[in-house]
């Protein structure tokens, strides 16, 4: 964009929200014009005898215009956010049809620092530190973690020979996996990053050519599915403000993706949602906390959750069964945290879906102790530059999960997992070995 009073401005959208009488309504990306205007430029379909539109800066009415059906206006160019109305109808007063924010590029490439005193870093802090960030709008993102984000998202790169070495095997294997276990479908499932899809809230700009980018030059024939179009088409509600992780309606828009690439219902996924407050991942990191409502399922899943061996993240092991499902099929997924609202999302579907966490990582053992009709090796997408588990024991993961905890812990962990149903001890007694 061209300069304006000295700088150099960056313009992104927040929201939009749709006046039912007047059809659809397009608004154009303000642009900047000289050193200190910009132009809004939209188009009404149902204008009637033409409709107002105003343009609010903060308190102010910066300018009006008429929509007939087309509008072209400019207001001064100011740091902050501008709101572009309408009336919905006429004694209704005026509603905000788009909220545009205006940075200057110094802020575009930088981390944002209107939060330090919250504990949001100014900068980026040193890799492994794990803090968050502020990003544009009140969206927060993961910073200074040990798989460096940040880094894997501006600068280009390409996967190194152990990552490629072992993302090849992987793929090699999942012919034989399906003729070895009877396995009817087989998928890789990447969740996209929320930077991914949010990257205009985001502080920095993306590369070109990342590793994850060379990961889909590399294995996009392969059988893997990335949804990030079908998150980026509604992602103002598949990601908290305040979490690294997909919301639950996220994780239902990547699970129906996946069973529209089975041919499997994808309406049997939940369409309803209940809005919720959660702090999340990244809020938590703040002082004090700082938490925002999202869209989460609405049903209790301690019904259909009939085995946990109680094992925190890798190593873990849950069963849900839903009888009302349409999917007589069983789903073994071997996922990571986001792995989990995904898992409680496809038990809609799937009459039994079963989850282990090991990121990618199948487990031949597991799989023939499960017995699975499907299988899905799920994979956060900054996990993807290194090598997946394949061939990794789940059970390895959770005897040292134990073995690190104190005797009280232990004793409490072993006396739960040997009162679980004589169904499921197989799953319990490698535990112990």
């Amino acid at each position: 964009m061209s300069a304006m009073t000295g700088a150099t401005w960056a313009v992104s959208q927040y929201g939009a929200q749709g006046p039912d009488n007047l059809g659809k309504v397009w608004i154009a990306q303000p642009l900047p014009i000289g050193d200190d205007r910009l132009v809004f430029s939209g188009h009404v379909a149902n204008p009637g005898d033409g409709v107002t539109v105003s343009i609010r800066h903060g308190g102010d009415i910066v300018a009006t215009c008429l929509a007939n059906p087309g509008f072209i206006v400019d207001v001064p160019a100011r740091k902050g956010v501008f709101h572009v109305e309408i009336p919905v109808r006429q004694e209704q007063g005026r509603d905000v049809v788009c909220r545009w924010e205006v940075v200057d590029q110094e802020r575009e490439d930088m981390a944002l620092v209107g939060m330090v005193q919250r504990g949001v870093p100014a900068s980026v802090p040193p890799t492994g530190t794990g803090q968050a960030l502020l990003g544009r709008m009140g969206q927060l993102f993961l910073v200074g973690d040990t798989n460096d984000s940040v880094g894997q998202f501006t600068r280009s790169g390409s996967l190194s020979d152990a990552s490629v070495t072992g993302w090849t095997y992987m793929f090699s294997k999942m012919p034989e996996w399906q003729d070895e276990f009877g396995i009817d479908k087989i998928m890789m499932m990447v969740a996209p990053a929320k930077e991914e899809v949010l990257r205009d809230y985001y502080p920095f700009r993306r590369a070109l050519n990342t590793a994850f980018d060379d990961f889909m030059k590399r294995f996009g024939d392969q059988p893997v599915l990335m949804p990030r179009w079908e998150l980026w088409n509604r992602r103002q509600l598949c990601y908290g403000a305040t979490d690294t992780h997909w919301t639950d309606y996220g994780a239902t828009v990547a699970g129906q993706t996946l069973l529209k690439r089975w041919d499997l219902p994808a309406d049997a996924l939940p369409g309803e949602f209940a809005i919720k407050q959660k702090i999340g991942d990244l809020g938590s990191k703040l002082i004090p906390p700082t938490s925002n409502f999202e869209l989460a399922f609405r049903d209790n899943f301690s019904d259909r959750l009939v085995f946990e061996n109680g094992i925190h993240n890798h190593g873990n092991i849950r069963i849900y069964r839903n009888s009302a499902a349409p999917i007589a099929g069983k789903l073994l997924i071997f996922g990571d945290s986001f792995g989990t609202n995904l898992t409680e999302a496809l038990s809609y579907g799937f009459q039994e879906v079963a989850y282990a966490y090991q990121p990618a990582g199948l487990d031949p053992d597991l799989v023939q102790r499960i017995n699975p009709t499907h299988v899905l090796l799920q994979i956060t997408q900054r996990f993807v530059h290194g090598a997946p588990a394949t061939g990794k024991s789940v059970f390895e993961s959770g005897r040292k999960k134990l073995a690190a905890m104190s005797e009280q812990e232990r004793e409490q962990a072993v006396a739960r997992l040997r009162a679980a149903p004589a169904e499921f001890q197989p799953l319990v007694t490698p535990l112990f070995d």
